[in-house]
């Protein structure tokens, strides 16, 4: 989702990762890793890496473990308000004005029409309707 490549710098236990300059319009956007090192377990890396891309099956995964579907009636903690009741209307949500690479676990549309978001999936932001 980012407009900007992420440049990720680690020496040792220094690393540093930031957003640099914009991909172009027709570039492919790929990623590429580059270690250099002494007896590196080449498996191991490339098997931690591939747990992190997002594929269909992987997804998937991601999905299953979220407690709520779409639909369902649940209570979301709004701050000041207390809790307000809706219901499930988008999983893994994702908003413009959300950092590169974040998304909420729900979208939720409560009873007023207000449209929210619970940005982590915890009985203490999200629960089931009572």
């Amino acid at each position: 989702h980012a407009k900007e490549r992420f440049v990720y710098q680690a020496v040792h236990m220094l690393f540093n990762g930031d957003f640099t300059e914009p991909w172009e319009s027709e570039e492919e956007r790929c990623c590429k890793l580059t270690f250099i090192g002494k007896n590196i377990d080449h498996d191991a890396l490339r098997e931690g890496f591939n747990k992190c891309l997002c594929t269909p099956e992987l997804n998937a995964k991601r999905l299953k473990k979220l407690r709520f579907a779409i639909g369902d009636r649940v209570e979301c903690n709004t701050g000041i308000g207390g809790w307000g009741a809706g219901s499930v209307i988008n999983l893994m949500y994702r908003d413009d004005s959300f950092p590169p690479g974040d998304v909420a676990p729900y979208q939720v549309q409560l009873d007023d029409g207000d449209l929210i978001y619970a940005p982590a999936d915890v009985d203490e932001l999200i629960r089931a309707a009572k």
